[in-house]
């Protein structure tokens, strides 16, 4: 998944722009927003990826039996297990949830990792994905932090290509303000104003090729040496 202008490795300790206040109260406004999509997902266990230590590792609003929370370390993943984004360390459709905030834009191998969220989830099971939005505003406050953006539209045709069917796109967060410290107020209406907001999501959903069911016919003709049908 080849981020724009990326270098091939981001800037040592990403993820410690996460861990400012500013950026805290923002991220938190958008997981407020994002909050309706999360209340849609049932299941028995889900995968929280958060880009710092700074934010909680619970994941409110959720309604699964068990949520296993990871945030991100260097180029890597620690908590309550430790992993690479290419490795995940969960079984192929053992999943209904994946939730991954804002850890595409540190990851060493983004393509890999949204591999392995696709590969996680179970049939049916679902994708939160939200990136930070590289048109906004906001991009000042993470642009020179070690984070690379990537074009919501290109990030929904990596989703699809890993084989992920894409329901739902939505622009969430607060517009940066240059009058003030932090502006939470959404934007007026839709459309472009609408596309100024800090991040993006993507509600994705694996779906796997039902079996058709075969037709029954009649019972075959079995054929003897020297004989032939008809």
């Amino acid at each position: 998944m080849p981020p724009a202008h990326a270098r091939r490795q981001p800037d040592p300790d990403p993820d410690a722009w996460f861990g400012r206040e500013v950026a805290l109260r923002l991220v938190r406004e958008v997981q407020r927003q994002a909050a309706p999509e999360l209340g849609r997902v049932f299941g028995h266990s889900g995968l929280y990826l958060r880009p710092a230590a700074a934010l909680d590792p619970g994941l409110p609003g959720n309604l699964l039996a068990g949520v296993v929370s990871l945030q991100r370390q260097g180029g890597a993943f620690t908590g309550a297990l430790a992993c690479e984004d290419a490795r995940l360390p969960f079984a192929s459709s053992s999943l209904a949830l994946v939730y991954a905030l804002f850890v595409f834009e540190s990851s060493p191998d983004p393509q890999a990792l949204m591999a392995e969220v696709a590969r996680v989830l179970k049939p049916e099971g679902t994708a939160l994905l939200l990136t930070l939005n590289p048109w906004a505003p906001s991009r000042l406050r993470w642009a020179f932090k070690g984070l690379r953006g990537f074009d919501p539209e290109l990030f929904a045709g990596q989703v699809r290509g890993s084989g992920l069917e894409v329901q739902r796109r939505r622009y969430l967060g607060p517009i940066w303000s240059a009058a003030k410290d932090t502006d939470l107020d959404p934007p007026s209406g839709g459309g472009l104003a609408a596309r100024l907001r800090m991040a993006s999501l993507v509600v994705a959903r694996r779906r796997d090729p039902g079996v058709t069911p075969l037709r029954a016919s009649a019972p075959a003709v079995m054929f003897r040496p020297g004989m032939s049908a008809g």
